[in-house]
């Protein structure tokens, strides 16, 4: 391939920044997960995990805490992150809470109860 056609082939395929900014803006924002090392503690520190009708706090575990809390009414925690526990039910939640409160993280809850029960067994177990 001569350097003119590889010149024009890269031309074609790339897009200007106001086509790619259209093609981004008509495009539905969705949830992905993705995959970031934590240490527990921190993680646990500043959860709410949130069932059916309410949340507790990871920490202290309060209960019947409302999911536009940003600190647990107990241990004054302040809540970076939040664990549902039936993730379907509660999508419309999340997309709102995403967009009021950005800096919030979802953990999958059961990526959290299978690592904390690990981290108790090992306690346990030695």
């Amino acid at each position: 391939m001569s350097y003119n056609s590889r010149r024009q082939e890269t031309s074609f395929l790339s897009l200007d920044t106001s086509t790619r900014d259209d093609i981004i803006s008509g495009m539905p924002e969705r949830f992905i997960r993705i995959y970031k090392k934590f240490y527990l503690d921190e993680v646990k520190t500043h959860l709410m995990t949130y069932g059916a009708l309410s949340g507790s706090c990871a920490n202290c575990k309060s209960l019947d805490l409302k999911i536009d809390m940003l600190n647990c009414p107990e241990c004054k925690t302040e809540f970076k992150y939040i664990a549902f526990q039936n993730i379907r039910d509660h999508m419309p939640k999340m997309l709102k809470i995403s967009h009021e409160r950005p800096q919030i993280i979802f953990v999958d809850y059961e990526d959290f109860k299978r690592i904390e029960g690990e981290e108790k067994a090992k306690g346990i177990l030695g």
